[in-house]
């Protein structure tokens, strides 16, 4: 009994010690940037040492790309698509679900917009990051595709997801909140008039996707 309990006791402190890790390198990244940030000071401001930090991130970039994860999925340590704002896409009328297909999207970019302006930033100048960022931006692709075929119950055409892909892509995102002083509700209207406009085109039947799922 005593074994199981350390047991359980280390487990519990390495999850502390990660969460402890990645909020101080998600603060650091975003601040500092790419270039000036050290995984020798986050271990420091974290109050942990480095082998700590390098047992589970075995280089800058890994730790980069947990933040991107941990912000991305709020924290919670499960896949996207099982959280119930994600879920929420799924339920009610078309424009119901575009509607909380945009929020979802909305409260993601709040999230993770800043972190993940970090890996574009390293992808300048780091081949690795550059490797990296180009597989985010394939997935992101994909996981419009997915949203997209929760929202309408139909495989939407490659066009269609290009269109909605650019629309929501974090860099768009930045320039109207940061640059042009938007707020997150004016991005979500915004993002709803042109969608709605780019899905309205419809697409072939998705397999196991019905419009009233």
């Amino acid at each position: 009994m005593a074994r199981t309990y350390s047991s359980e006791l280390r487990a519990r402190r390495a999850q502390q010690n990660r969460e402890r890790v990645l909020a101080v390198a998600t603060e650091m990244f975003c601040s500092r940037g790419w270039v000036s940030t050290t995984v020798a000071d986050v271990a420091t401001d974290a109050g942990v040492t480095r082998q700590t930090v390098y047992q589970q991130f075995p280089n800058k970039l890994a730790l980069l790309d947990a933040c991107i994860d941990h912000a991305l999925s709020a924290g919670e340590g499960i896949p996207v698509r099982e959280l119930a704002e994600y879920r929420a896409m799924g339920n009610g009328s078309p424009e119901e679900r575009l509607a909380a297909g945009a929020r979802w999207l909305c409260a993601a970019h709040i999230r993770s917009a800043a972190i993940q302006n970090v890996l574009d930033e390293a992808a300048v100048t780091d081949p690795a990051a550059a490797q990296r960022l180009g597989v985010r931006e394939a997935n992101r692709w994909d996981e419009v595709q997915w949203a997209l075929t929760v929202i309408t119950g139909a495989r939407p055409t490659d066009a269609i997801v290009d269109a909605v892909w650019l629309l929501a892509a974090r860099r768009n995102w930045l320039r109207l909140i940061d640059e042009r002083g938007w707020t997150p509700g004016e991005w979500t209207d915004w993002f709803i008039g042109h969608a709605g406009v780019d899905v309205s085109g419809g697409g072939s039947p998705a397999p196991g996707v019905s419009s009233t799922q």
